[in-house]
């Protein structure tokens, strides 16, 4: 066996300069030999994007800001724009209250007092006031005192006079025009270097010309001698506006050389202002001359309203010019960028492919060899490194060949000689396991066989009285069981019942099982009281017990005559009674020591009644202790709420419903016990309604008890029973025989519907005068008596009814019928004179 080669040193040669340059590229080749190629070729062109990116950046974030810079001043003209038409509004609507005032006062028997006449949608005015402080803060001071000033407006009433109207009205313009400020001043309006002085001309000069052209008027209409200072202050206003009107547009003149047309307007505006100042003037002096001032004022405002709106139409078309200059300018910067980053990316794609490329075709040829192609051999048509790393691969590719066919021969030498081994000791294992399988199959049959003869031992058919009836049962948790019960005949019509229960499974738990029915048995058999026939089957057990184990167990006797019930129990669960009003209680026990444990131990012994209607259950602990798929177990609680609730069913459906409950319950988990159970049930006494028995005929002699299947060919059976117990009066048998036809036919046809497995008892007594037959099933109500008209014997024979003749001849043959329901089944007494 060869030793494992050790790797195979880098080549370190090339001289002192090649060893400098590795030495100062250390980091990088460190990090190269740790990367792939594709992150190797998407480490450098991520590097080369990112300087790419830090250097357009700048430029493009400038750009970027400018064009926001330039988008937030003409969103500053167009709120300005809005702003001018509501400031229109109102200085018409102080004029037009200004007029109004001046008319009221003039009209002849006038009162002193001042003139009521309201202004003019006062409200309406300041409605409009509202749109222009949506998106304002609300802490802003222009804001404050313009929301403060409309609400004032809005509060003027019908009472007040013109110089209160205009005062209001110059209260809401003084505030807009403060607003308008404020706003230019947000909007960046005044820090534009070539438009600064035009958009101080559209901000400041003309809004204050407007006002002041509007306000000469106004005061001069109210004719009050305390207004002569506001007209003085309006001429000294438009006086200096006049020389910055003209100041302000020769400076935006020399910045935009388009704006040389807002000339023509602005001096028809200045010329305006002339003529307005030389009325005014003459209107002080003779208040008749202001009849002219009107229509000045209202020329001079359409004058400053067009040079307004063309001055912000020049403002707004330099700012989209340079808007899309900007935008111009982005796009170009992008371009570039995207351009330089796509070209890269397109070189270095195609270098990394082509490297991949190759690098592909030797890992397909390296796996096709590793797959056993043994004649692959990779070819590359490039001129870099890899060709030499392909004439290598193929070199050991030629070795590798030779190699294996020298283990090729090897293996085939091994592999024959492993061939005739395994098939040696194949053949070995096939007759281990066939013998393995076949003593398999035995233990199978043995255990099914065990499990029939353990179920075959215990009692299948079940005593029952015309009041009573007992039913059980037991299902192992395996193949064999530990637990079960037993109903032992006993003298004077008593019946012996037992429960009992094995500790442990298995093979061991079903002989013990079966050794403690058989002591049981014949201690029950030798009519021992049940707490001696326990205490004799302990010393027994005690004796022929080498494994140790022992049985809990619970014997019970049964009395038909008194319905007393003798019990006693070896370490088993009590017994449980249900009432015939439904209540549950547990039969009291004591607590004594399971048979088996220790000799010459004592049993307690309780009586009870088992009254009409009371129903007795005898189980083990595999029905408490029954466990759903989720751990939890069934429980005595569980018990005695389902006892309580279908325990009026016949003993039968009573253990198959137990039964049928418990599997609900477990849903298929595996059993961890034996489930055993034994019913005892009385039936309830007869309604008050149910015809009245016959009278008392005295002590009977029992001449016949049988229990058939409700099986019409079962009637024969029956027949030779009768025969055999009238034998002296063969006589009285046929007539018995054609009666018990009649009524077992009628009951399992109409009254048990045909069901094959259900139980007929029939009882023969006599008496010295009577022969009393008694039948009794589990049906349904059903009285044969009262369900068939009596026939017409005179009739002729085709119009006479079908059926009831049967019946008839019963009544006839018989001196006494009866038939009632006791809850649990039907009844049917028939009673027949003895000749004597």
């Amino acid at each position: 066996m060869t030793a494992p080669s050790e790797a195979v040193p880098a080549e370190e040669g090339g001289g002192p300069a090649r060893a400098g340059a590795r030495r100062l590229l250390a980091p990088t080749i460190w990090l190269s030999d740790r990367l792939s190629f594709r992150a190797k070729y998407l480490l450098i062109g991520s590097l080369v994007g990112l300087a790419l990116l830090a250097l357009g950046w700048p430029l493009w974030r400038d750009a970027r800001a400018q064009q926001q810079l330039v988008q937030k001043e003409r969103e500053g003209l167009q709120r300005f724009g809005q702003q001018a038409r509501v400031l229109r509004q109102v200085v018409d609507w102080r004029s037009e209250a200004a007029r109004a005032g001046r008319t009221a006062a003039a009209t002849p028997g006038a009162a002193p007092a001042p003139a009521t006449v309201a202004p003019p949608s006062a409200a309406a005015l300041a409605a409009t006031l509202a749109p222009l402080l949506q998106g304002l803060p609300a802490d802003a001071p222009a804001a404050q005192a313009l929301a403060h000033q409309a609400g004032g407006l809005q509060g003027l009433r019908e009472g007040d006079d013109a110089q209160r109207r205009f005062a209001a009205a110059t209260g809401v313009i003084n505030a807009l025009l403060a607003l308008m400020r404020e706003q230019a001043t947000v909007h960046r309006l005044y820090t534009d270097p070539q438009l600064d002085s035009g958009l101080d001309l559209l901000t400041q000069r003309l809004p204050l010309v407007m006002e002041t052209l509007a306000k000469q008027q106004d005061v001069m209409l109210l004719a009050r001698s305390d207004m002569a200072s506001y007209v003085l202050g309006a001429q000294v206003v438009l006086s200096e506006s006049s020389q910055a009107l003209r100041a302000g547009l020769q400076a935006l003149q020399r910045e935009l050389p388009a704006a040389q047309a807002l000339q023509p307007a602005l001096e028809a505006l200045l010329a305006g202002i002339a003529r307005q100042q030389d009325a005014a003037d003459r209107g002080l002096d003779t208040p008749d001359a202001l009849s002219g001032l009107g229509a000045l004022v209202v020329q001079n405002l359409q004058h400053s309203e067009r040079l307004q709106q063309d001055l912000a139409a020049l403002a707004d078309g330099h700012l989209a010019r340079r808007q899309t200059e900007l935008a111009r300018s982005l796009w170009v910067v992008a371009l570039l960028l995207v351009g330089v980053l796509g070209t890269l990316a397109y070189l270095f794609s195609g270098i990394y492919l082509g490297t991949l490329r190759s690098l592909d075709r030797l890992t397909r040829g390296t796996r096709a060899f590793c797959a056993g192609q043994l004649q692959t051999r990779v070819r590359l048509d490039t001129h870099d490194e890899l060709v030499r790393v392909a004439r290598d691969f193929n070199t050991v590719a030629d070795e590798v060949g030779r190699l294996l066919e020298v283990i090729r021969e090897q293996n085939e030498s091994r592999q024959r000689e492993l061939e005739h081994l395994v098939a040696r000791r194949t053949a070995e294992l096939a007759q281990s396991n066939a013998q393995l399988h076949a003593a398999s199959l035995r233990v199978q049959e043995e255990l099914k066989l065990a499990h029939d003869l353990q179920q075959a031992i215990l009692p299948q058919h079940f005593p029952r009285g015309l009041d009573w009836a007992v039913h059980a049962c037991m299902h192992p948790a395996q193949e064999l069981a530990g637990d079960f019960y037993d109903c032992v005949p006993l003298p004077g019509g008593r019946l012996g019942l037992m429960v009992a229960d094995v500790a442990g499974k298995g093979v061991g738990a079903a002989f013990f099982m079966a050794v403690a029915r058989t002591l049981l048995q014949e201690a029950a058999g030798a009519d021992l009281a049940p707490h001696l026939a326990l205490a004799r089957a302990n010393d027994a057990l005690c004796q022929h017990n080498p494994m140790a184990l022992f049985v809990t167990a619970c014997y019970a006797v049964y009395d038909p005559v008194n319905g007393q019930l003798h019990y006693a129990s070896a370490g088993h669960p009590a017994p449980l009674r249900r009432g015939a009003n439904g209540q549950v209680q547990a039969l009291p026990c004591a607590n004594d020591v399971a048979l088996g444990v220790m000799p010459g131990l004592d049993y307690a012994c309780a009586t009870t009644p088992l009254a009409p209607g009371d129903t007795l259950l005898l189980y083990s602990d595999g029905i408490t202790e029954a466990f759903s798929p989720r751990g939890e177990a069934w429980g005595e609680t569980r018990l005695r709420h389902w006892l309580a609730d279908s325990g009026h069913l016949p003993a039968p459906r009573l253990v198959q419903d137990l039964v049928d409950t418990v599997a609900r319950f477990v849903d298929g988990a595996p059993a961890s016990d034996d489930l055993t159970c034994l019913v005892l049930s009385r039936q309830p006494l007869p309604p008050a309604s149910a015809p009245a028995m016959p009278t008392d005929i005295g002590p009977r002699t029992l001449l016949l008890d049988l229990e058939i299947a409700s099986r019409v060919e079962e009637i024969a059976r029956l027949a030779q029973a009768v025969d055999t117990a009238l034998a002296e009066r063969s006589d009285l048998a046929f007539a018995v025989n054609l009666c018990l036809d009649e009524l077992i036919t009628n009951t399992i046809v109409h009254g048990l519907g045909g069901q094959p497995d259900r139980r007929i008892q029939v009882r023969l007594s006599r008496t010295p005068q009577w022969l009393e037959i008694l039948v009794k099933d589990d049906a349904p109500p059903f009285d044969p008596f009262a369900t068939e008209a009596t026939p017409d014997l005179d009739a002729p024979l085709e119009s006479r009814a079908v059926g009831g003749l049967g019946v008839h001849l019963v009544k006839t043959m018989m001196d006494e019928v009866r038939a009632y329901y006791d809850g649990g089944g039907n009844l049917i007494v028939l009673l027949k004179t003895l000749d004597a």
